[in-house]
């Protein structure tokens, strides 16, 4: 298997390549190789450039965050050859790992959500609602906060539910499902309030006696609503 050095090596030729290989009208008509290419073999051991870049994929598929650091990023000056970036795509798609259930609409999740409604006597539309702004039904997504799945549950909040995994879409919407009764329960029925605690913490709700003053908390009020109510 070749080395980065190797590697490295065979893209700067064919950069010399590209750019070096100037013939006269009467050689590019010439079937014979170019001298050019001939010492280009020579150096190579017998081998063209072409094959000998054809041999790289091996290596890419082997080694991808080796082959990365050699890739032309605007510093290093490493020219990268069209072959080359080809075969690098085509090993990336390969070895790519799918994150879990994202970017998929609540029709998926419509089941789950009406077991929740019903287990925590909640209208399913406010528990799709909750979902829709807080993930957007997106069940592999972690906000920078460090919240979870597509309720959004914090680690600490999950574990208090009894949650094991947030990625779960059925612990997920069941644990986030309670936690909003919990704070309907605790705010007397009052949805704005509910899910001003759910976004910015009950302790907060009571501080300010009402929806606290945070431009998020307020828009999160205002955008679940108008989801609910739609």
């Amino acid at each position: 298997m070749m080395d980065t050095h190797t590697i490295r090596t065979l893209m700067e030729i064919n950069t010399l390549q590209s750019l070096g290989a100037v013939q006269t009208q009467t050689e590019q008509n010439n079937t014979s190789p170019s001298l050019f290419n001939t010492l280009l073999e020579e150096m190579l051991g017998g081998t063209s450039i072409t094959d000998s870049l054809s041999s790289v994929s091996s290596t890419l598929l082997g080694n991808l965050n080796t082959i990365e650091s050699l890739r032309y990023d605007g510093k290093n000056g490493v020219f990268e050859p069209s072959s080359l970036s080809a075969i690098l795509s085509a090993a990336q798609q390969s070895s790519a790992v799918p994150m879990k259930n994202t970017s998929i609409g609540d029709d998926s999740y419509r089941d789950i959500i009406s077991q929740a409604a019903n287990k925590y006597n909640l209208p399913d539309k406010l528990i799709s609602a909750v979902i829709k702004q807080e993930s957007n039904f997106n069940n592999g997504v972690v906000s920078h906060a460090g919240a979870q799945g597509l309720m959004q549950l914090m680690p600490g909040t999950a574990k208090f539910l009894g949650v094991k995994d947030s990625f779960d879409p059925v612990q997920n919407v069941m644990g986030g499902a309670k936690y909003l009764r919990q704070m309907l329960n605790q705010f007397g029925g009052n949805i704005e309030l509910a899910l001003a605690a759910y976004n910015a913490g009950p302790g907060n709700v009571k501080k300010h006696d009402g929806i606290p003053p945070f431009k998020e908390t307020q828009q999160y009020v205002k955008k679940v609503l108008g989801y609910f109510n739609a």
